[in-house]
This record gives structure tokens, sequence and C-alpha cells, in this order.
């Protein structure tokens, strides 16, 4: 009786052994995905894609197609009945767009014995291709401005082998910026950070391009020949404000304490670079403060390179505008007043340079400005 039991426990267990096996192998060797993972489609428009299965499926299934927003994107099938068979199938979804936005086609198998992690679209579906280059134009353009726009200050300092009436607080809350800036952008380049951010972000992508790898390093390199000239022109009695020293021994004590966190593993290098962009950000609230209030307390912008906030004036307004172009393109308007962040700090940035315009050209013009700067009441 022993014996018999033992050998039907044996066999029981072989069986679901194998089966759990081949259910391994199967759902290993059998996958599906379509042939692009990323689609721009106009309004009114429609595309085929092609979804591809590979390799051998152990039992019937179906594929469940769909849309995050079907008011915006469509397909002529929404189901597929997958037979048991060793041979690749190929099946052609021809997608509608009815209106602008950004969607997800996904795949789904039932039962889950077919591999369909890979088996998605980006949609992105779009009034115009016009407007679309328009707004690739104009990024262009002011990520050009703005790359250029740290090069006036240089040649205003040389010109005058002096630094008196740049801020040194401008100066350091922007070394300090656009360093944390690149390690946020060069971070999520390297492959194991990336992995994490693809883990949580599953179907999206990478938010950092080489571009702003190359401006944010760029920025730093340019702010350090400015801080070089700052040692070695003349300079006045300015230096750093206790006020801006603590604000920056501020931020080292939370940079400090977050790589304790890392260390400890109570967070991931991921989340190091998300509170140094946060830090950056704040960074960008408050850096243009203490030069509009020097400039307010010299009665004079002398120093303080008017080329510059054209280049940062004309950058603020493109970043803005190009916003606005993609909100219609692609029916995002949360993009502008659903990202305070963003905005608001292109907007305050803007802000800043009409207040700097103002103060050079009639508050302080460089006629009233030079008299008394002569007068050595700088």
């Amino acid at each position: 009786m022993n014996v018999r039991l033992e050998k039907f426990v044996m066999r029981n267990l072989v069986r679901v052994a194998f089966v759990l096996i081949a259910c391994s192998v199967s759902q290993t060797c059998a996958s599906f995905s379509f042939n692009i993972k990323d689609l721009v489609l106009l309004v009114n428009d429609s595309t085929t894609l092609t979804l591809t299965l590979t390799d051998n499926v152990p039992g019937n299934t179906t594929l469940i197609l769909s849309t995050n927003h079907k008011d915006l994107l469509t397909t002529n099938i929404t189901r597929i009945e997958v037979t048991n068979s060793t041979s690749p199938s190929i099946w052609p979804i021809e997608l509608f767009g009815h209106d602008a936005g950004h969607d997800l086609l996904k795949v789904d198998a039932f039962p889950p014995s077919i591999k369909s992690s890979d088996a998605f679209v980006r949609v992105t579906l779009q009034h115009s291709n016009e407007l679309a280059l328009v707004s690739v134009v104009v990024g262009w353009i002011y990520f050009v401005a703005w790359s250029i726009s740290f090069y006036p200050q240089m040649y205003e300092n040389w010109k005058r082998k002096s630094v008196v009436g740049l801020n040194f607080d401008f100066i350091a809350l922007n070394l300090v910026g656009f360093i944390l800036y690149s390690m946020f952008n060069v971070g999520l380049w390297i492959p194991e950070i990336e992995k994490d951010y693809i883990a949580r972000n599953p179907r999206g992508l990478n938010p950092v391009q080489l571009n702003d790898i190359f401006f944010s390093i760029h920025a730093v390199f340019a702010t350090l020949i400015t801080v070089t000239q700052c040692y070695f022109y003349e300079k006045g009695d300015q230096q750093v404000s206790r006020t801006a020293k603590s604000i920056m021994s501020l931020y080292g004590l939370i940079l400090a304490v977050l790589l304790v966190l890392v260390y400890l593993q109570k967070i991931v290098w991921l989340d190091f670079l998300y509170y140094c962009s946060y830090i950056k950000l704040t960074i960008t609230l408050i850096k243009y403060i203490p030069q509009a209030v020097m400039n307010y307390k010299r009665k004079s912008t002398i120093g303080w390179s008017i080329g510059n906030i054209f280049l940062d004036f004309t950058g603020g307004l493109l970043s803005i505008l190009q916003m606005i172009i993609n909100a219609y393109n692609y029916n995002d308007w949360a993009s502008v007043f659903g990202d305070p962040t963003k905005f608001g700090l292109g907007l305050l940035s803007v802000i800043f340079d009409i207040l700097f315009f103002l103060q050079h050209y009639v508050f302080y013009s460089p006629k009233s400005s030079k008299i008394y700067d002569l007068t050595g009441c700088t």
C-alpha cells in the first residue's frame, strides 16, 4: 500500500514538474512584438503595423489589443485567437487616429503563456507635420541661444578686466545648479541607472537627450571660466554673501544625507539624481535675485552684460513658444498648465530678464550709470 502510494505521488510530481518546465520553456521561447516601438500619426489618418509571433505556442491563446484612450486611437481588430502552432504568425494591425494626443497600443495574452512585455507601440497623434517641424526648429534656436548666452558676460569681463558689477552669489548658485543638472543628465545615461528608470517606466523613453548632456556640461565649463575671471580680474570688495553660503551649505548637507541613504540602500541612485534635479529647480527660482538687488543698490548695471540677458530672454520666450506649439499640436495643454514647474520656471526667467531690461535701459540707463559709477558710489 505504501509502495503504491509512493509511486502515485512520484508520478504526479513528475507530471507537475513536466508541466511547469513546459510552461517555462513556452514562455521563454514564444514571444510577439510590433515592427516599431514609436509612431507619429496625423489626426484623421491611418497606418498599418505588423504584429509578429515567433516560436511555439503550447496551447490556444487569446491576444487582446487595447489603447489607453479610445477617443484618440482605435484599431481594426481588438482580439486575435492563436491556435497551437509552431510556425511564426504575422498579423497586420491597422491604426486610426481620431484626435491629437499621446497614446499607447499594447497587447495582452490570455492565458499569459507568451512573452508580451515588448508588444507595445507609443503613438503620438498630431494635427500637423509642419507644426512639428517648426517646434524642432524653435527648439534648436533656443538651445543655441541659451548655450551662447554665457559668452557676452565673459567678453564683458575680459574687455573691462574687471568683474565689478557681476554678483558673485549669482555665479556661485549658477555653478552649483549646473553641476547638479549635469549629474542628473549624465547619470540617466549610466546603464545601471537607466535600467532603474526603465524598470519604473517600462514603456517610457529616457527623458535625457544628448543635447541636454552637452548643454549642461558646457554650462559648467562656461561658468567655471567666469569664476576664474572673478579670481584674476578686479573685483573690489565683492564676495559670496553669507546668505548664499548658507543656502549652498544647506544644499551640501541635503546631498550628504542623500548619499548616506544611497550607501545604506534606503534609496537608489535614480532617486538621488531626482533630488539633485529638485535642488536645481530651487536654484533657478532664486539665482537671479542677488543680481537684481545688487543692480538696485548700485543704481547701475555696469559690469552686468545685457547681451547675456538678450540671449536668455530669446531662449526663454522660444522655449515657452515651443511648449504652446506642442500643446496645440498634441492637444496636451496639461504639459503647459498642468506642469507649473517647467512652465513657471521658464516664465520666471523671462520676467527677471524683463526686469533687467528695465534696470539697464530705463531705471539705470548706461549714461546715468556711468556718471554714478565715476562718482565712486559703486
